[in-house]
């Protein structure tokens, strides 16, 4: 993720994250992925596009790899959630075609050498979602 809010500079960007539960309560990361080629962002705003995505997660669903969430980067700015970003993750906890009724979502706030990394998931029968974990890193 570093990489790619470096790349991305003054504008949002984001991505998927894959992974496996290795138990009913955990949930493992094993990927980060970028922006698909159609993705769309400026200054404060950022649509994650599909295209690739659907071939990328049937190859990852065949070595029990799963759609876990979202991630996207905030700069200079909070990791305090949008109100589109909770619209966003209680669609997705709710849609049949991501099957994940608890998708987490991960936003970078700062910039690449100086960050805020927040860790949420939200909860489909309680239509909430919550903060997991903050984590400040500077990079040296």
């Amino acid at each position: 993720m570093e990489r790619l809010i470096k790349t991305a500079g003054l504008n949002e960007t984001g991505g998927i994250i894959l992974g496996s539960y290795p138990d009913f309560t955990t949930a493992e990361v094993s990927e980060i992925l970028g922006p698909p080629s159609d993705s769309r962002a400026g200054r404060y705003w950022f649509e994650r596009g599909i295209k690739g995505l659907k071939s990328i997660l049937n190859a990852a669903w065949n070595q029990n790899q799963y759609y876990l969430g979202e991630w996207h980067f905030h700069p200079n700015g909070t990791v305090e959630p949008s109100p589109q970003d909770f619209q966003q993750m209680k669609k997705i906890s709710k849609s049949e075609k991501y099957y994940c009724p608890e998708p987490l979502m991960i936003i970078i706030a700062g910039n690449f050498q100086n960050y805020i990394l927040g860790v949420y998931i939200t909860d489909r029968k309680l239509n909430k979602t919550f903060q997991l974990a903050e984590y400040t890193e500077e990079v040296k």
